[in-house]
């Protein structure tokens, strides 16, 4: 009875440890895109201090962008794929697809289409939340009111990887890395 106890407790162990590291590699393999964010700093009870990040890519204007015609259609919802060209001070946005690009040399995130209104599409990459440590909350709080005075530049730096999933690797605030 105790082998099957360890067994399971070590299983448990590798898979979590399988998880962690693999996103760690992702981290470290992908194409890092930069992109243009403003914060709001929300709390949850559960799981504490974060901030809430709106893209300037998650609104897209579908007259300004290359595009499939489904992506028209008001009731349409679901997977689109967005293709980035990396560039200063940001990536943009040169087509939305419902299918994954094929032989793509440019990176793309897989977002979740939220609505469409007329032009307009509302896109959520899983993103849209970033962690903060309960010690380092007087930092946002100072950026939180440097909004009042002077709006800071904010910006994320973001790992694409493998299928359009993208990961969060720092938040830039006038283009230095927030400090945690």
């Amino acid at each position: 009875m105790r082998r099957w106890f360890y067994l399971l407790v070590i299983l448990q162990a590798i898979f979590l440890l399988a998880q962690t590291g693999r996103s760690e590699l992702d981290l470290r393999r992908g194409q890092v895109v930069v992109l243009k964010t403003e914060p709001v700093d929300p709390r949850s009870l559960f799981m504490g201090n974060y901030m809430n990040l709106g893209y300037e890519i998650s609104q897209l204007d579908l007259a300004k962008v290359r595009h499939d015609a489904r992506l028209e259609d008001p009731g349409f919802g679901g997977d689109v794929y967005v293709v980035l060209k990396p560039g200063k001070p940001y990536a943009q946005p040169v087509r939305v697809t419902v299918s994954r690009p094929k032989d793509e040399p440019l990176p793309y995130l897989r977002g979740d289409v939220m609505y469409t209104e007329g032009k307009f599409v509302r896109i959520e990459y899983g993103l849209e939340h970033y962690f903060i440590p309960e010690t380092k909350q007087d930092e946002v709080n100072r950026l939180a009111a440097w909004r009042q005075t002077r709006p800071p530049e904010i910006a994320v730096e973001v790992a694409v990887v493998r299928q359009g999933r993208g990961l969060i690797k720092r938040v830039l605030v006038d283009g230095k890395p927030l400090g945690f």
